[in-house]
């Protein structure tokens, strides 16, 4: 490991000595990573992870603060040094149904608990405050996910940038990505013999179809980025009875806010036109608000450059999901960024046992090792250089969602 003197405040040594921290915990932080691999647990009930990873911060000397946010299995990890900025690196760690860490989640909890035990061996120098944050349940399953709940907890006050990686084909940073509101639909009608007499009856189901086809109809007034996809989970109860009730889970996606709350107004307004068309009812219940994720340059050219420094420039282009992540909820209240590490081959199924058992590979382990290398090294630029903090803080300020 490189010595530090007392008067040393050239980022690049700090930054080789974070790196070389992360090195000598390489087998513990690989040790993790397949742990919390083998132990898959759903959202919200993560607590062999959420205690592996904070036994492994407390004893590098981190403050635990656990339950956080009002989730058990949500934590704050924290070491300080005077004031100055705070950068979290964040940590996730459920698993998927039936799959196990078909996201590849593992590393994703282990390359921020690396990065935070880098950055930690080098804060007296820098000053500020580095932090693990927990958030649990960030695969959508019916209810809402972590970030947003931390969110509206207050868990990110404070925070002045925040940094995740995610597993993925190949070493990119984020380009775009999609926000989403997921709902559910019941409607209400009344029960009548389907031959005898359905004339008494009023058809939740037929309210229910009549929503999917007004969708359908809807589609091709929408923005060309705009997504509409549902399924029927209660159709009724047999085919000889006009069905009482009905419901539907939707998904609405969008790359923006603004967008995306118009779509869902217009979506709202097909489910009630159903219901005028039956004579039932309907009750429109929304599960969450996923946005999208805000892409701020500086950010993205920090990770393009400590990778730089690595020895390992990015290639590829900028990653275009289209798909979803919680992370966008607090890229719209803080600065932050995410990028993505090249874990697994192209091609392969995303949330998959495949991707699960690929998150063990030995060139898994050495992505998140380098990208864990890259957060510290962002991490340390942040809280090293005043004026690049102020750039990131203004962009953010100035950012159209548009």
């Amino acid at each position: 490991m490189p010595e530090l003197e007392d008067d040393v405040t050239d980022l690049a040594l700090l930054k080789e000595t974070a790196w070389a921290v992360i090195r000598e915990k390489e087998a513990s932080i690989r040790e993790l990573a397949l742990r919390i691999l083998e132990h898959p647990e759903l959202g919200y009930q993560e607590e062999k992870a959420s205690q592996w990873i904070t036994e492994m911060l407390g004893a590098a000397g981190f403050e635990i603060t656990q339950p956080y946010g009002a989730l058990p299995t949500s934590f704050l990890a924290k070491k300080s040094s005077g004031d100055g900025p705070t950068i979290a690196f964040l940590a996730e760690y459920d698993a998927l149904p039936g799959v196990g860490h078909g996201c590849g989640h593992n590393l994703i909890a282990s390359a921020a608990t690396a990065a935070a035990i880098g950055v930690a061996g080098v804060i007296e120098k820098l000053g500020g405050s580095v932090c693990v944050i927990g958030t649990p349940a960030e695969e959508y399953m019916g209810e809402e996910e972590g970030k947003v709940k931390l969110l509206r907890a207050g868990a990110f006050e404070g925070v002045s940038a925040a940094i995740m990686l995610h597993p993925n084909y190949y070493k990119q940073v984020m380009g775009r990505d999609m926000g989403f509101i997921a709902f559910e639909l019941n409607f209400q009608g009344k029960p009548a013999h389907a031959a005898a007499d359905p004339w008494n009856g009023l058809n939740a189901l037929d309210g229910l179809l009549a929503t999917f086809n007004n969708i359908n109809a809807l589609r091709q007034q929408m923005q060309p980025d705009v997504r509409i996809h549902g399924i029927i989970s209660n159709g009724g109860q047999a085919p000889n009875i006009i069905p009482e009730f009905a419901q539907a889970q939707f998904m609405v996606r969008s790359r923006n806010p603004k967008t995306l709350e118009e779509a869902y107004e217009r979506v709202q307004a097909c489910a009630k036109a159903g219901a005028l068309a039956s004579g039932t009812e309907v009750e429109i219940r929304k599960i969450t608000t996923v946005y999208n994720t805000r892409i701020l340059s500086t950010m993205s050219e920090l990770i393009e450059e400590n990778y730089r420094q690595l020895g390992e420039p990015i290639t590829a282009d900028p990653y275009m999901m289209d798909a979803s992540s919680d992370f966008g909820n607090v890229s719209q209240e803080i600065p932050a960024v995410m990028f993505f590490i090249d874990t697994h081959p192209e091609g392969i199924a995303w949330h998959s046992k495949e991707v699960a058992a690929g998150a063990g590979e030995e060139s898994a382990l050495q992505a998140m090792l380098k990208g864990a290398m890259v957060m510290a090294g962002a991490g340390i630029d942040l809280l090293g250089e005043p004026m690049l903090m102020d750039q990131v803080q203004e962009e953010f300020k100035s950012y159209d969602n548009e």
